[in-house]
This record gives structure tokens, sequence and C-alpha cells, in this order.
């Protein structure tokens, strides 16, 4: 099933992409010019709004180890 983004005319599968709801890990994917391609609203376990943004697995996967290993800057 392709979903259709909002921010990109381009369906994707949820096998392509990773979710981000982490507002730090979220800006510092933007900050080395790594954006979205779709957001969302959502509600957490706890009743409480949040948006959840969709990252490209290839694109994020540098940086994704660097945020593991809390190198990301």
């Amino acid at each position: 099933m392709k979903i259709q983004s909002n921010l990109n005319p381009r369906p994707y599968s949820e096998k392509e992409v990773c979710r981000i709801v982490n507002p730090k890990q979220r800006d510092l994917y933007i900050k080395h010019r790594v954006f979205p391609i779709d957001i969302y609203p959502s509600i957490t376990d706890e009743g409480k709004d949040i948006n959840v943004y969709i990252f490209l697995i290839d694109e994020t996967k540098e940086l994704y180890q660097q945020w593991l290993n809390r190198t990301l800057e």
C-alpha cells in the first residue's frame, strides 16, 4: 500500500521510512539538510498531541548512527 505524502507528491511504503517524534532529533536531521517527506498528527499513549515526521531510511542511516552514538550535532 502506498501512502501519499503531504509534503512531497511522492508515495512511499512503510518499509522505506522511519518515523521521528523527538523534536531534537528531527531538528538535527534538518540541520544536516535531510528533510521529512511527510508529517502527520498523532496522539501519544498518554493522550498528548504530537507531530510525527517521516524521513526516508536511506537518507538518515548515517545520521541515525550518529544519533545513537550521541555524536550528532
